[in-house]
């Protein structure tokens, strides 16, 4: 069984750097390439060619490079050295709103250029906050902002904790919040 890119690029895309994704094009999964044996081309080359039109492109530019990132890793999470016989590119570059531009030639390095980035910084501290909070919280509410920026200088989670405990949103749990539950 071979990796999911697609679903793999989204899900970080999505929960790691707080990207709003939308719903895929209505019947969209049966242009999606099969699951054979019999096939000569890589995964990576039957998704790219899938997902290659341009009513797919304007979303999948973002979406496949964060999914073949991990091609190295079938779909059970085993290590993988070539695909179909031929080498796994997990190469990739994705521009991630805000101008930052991440180049990886794998999974690894992948990894750590997101937990480098300040979106997923930010990302990272709405998360616990929304957890902390209890609620949904919106990804630009009003009290966000020094709890990000406090987190993106001195990275510790510690710290972060302390910020979101000492905020104004813990304490009166307003400017922003919903009544939508979970991070």
């Amino acid at each position: 069984m071979q990796p999911g890119p697609i679903p793999r690029g989204v899900r970080i895309l999505e929960r790691i750097a707080c990207m709003e994704m939308g719903d895929p094009i209505e019947g969209v999964e049966s242009a999606l390439p099969p699951d054979a044996l019999g096939v000569e081309s890589t995964n990576r080359q039957r998704t790219a060619a899938a997902t290659k039109p341009r009513e797919c492109n304007s979303c999948h530019r973002r979406i496949n490079p964060a999914g073949f990132a991990f091609e190295h890793y079938d779909a059970m999470g085993a290590w993988r050295a070539e695909d179909n016989g031929q080498p796994v590119d997990a190469s990739g570059s994705l521009r991630l709103p805000g101008a930052e531009e991440l180049t990886f030639a794998d999974g690894v390095e992948f990894a750590h250029k997101l937990a480098a980035s300040r979106r997923v910084r930010d990302c990272y501290a709405l998360h616990w906050t929304r957890y902390a909070l209890g609620s949904h919280l919106e990804r630009n509410a009003p009290g966000l902002e020094p709890i990000q920026k406090r987190f993106r200088e001195n990275d510790s989670v510690k710290e972060l904790l302390v910020s979101i405990a000492t905020s104004d949103l813990f304490r009166t749990r307003s400017a922003g919040v919903g009544s939508e539950s979970g991070p």
